[in-house]
């Protein structure tokens, strides 16, 4: 998938396993943009972009956006539940900082 890498100024083309371990390994961001809003299954929290970072390399935090405001929710998850939450490939737009 194409993603926008803000820091090196140029397009690149990867995978989401490439994207996993430049966050876990590398002290990269990434920031996906949804073209409609989320909402969680509870119909609590809404969100239109997330952040996720890595704080050991093996647990990721996800914050979330609406609207250009961050919100104060984030979830927290292992390298393991990566596979069902992380998903870039549904987003508009990928940044990586």
């Amino acid at each position: 998938m194409k993603v926008n890498d803000v820091i090196e100024k140029c397009e690149k083309d990867l995978t989401t396993e490439e994207l996993i371990d430049l966050v876990a390994n590398h002290n990269r961001q990434v920031d996906l943009i949804f073209a409609e809003k989320k909402s969680d299954e509870d119909g609590y929290l809404s969100w239109d972009a997330e952040n996720w970072t890595s704080v050991d390399g093996k647990r990721f935090i996800r914050s979330y956006s609406l609207e250009g405001r961050v919100l104060s929710d984030y979830s927290g998850y292992n390298k393991y539940d990566m596979k069902g939450y992380f998903e870039p490939e549904k987003a508009k737009e990928v940044r990586l900082n």
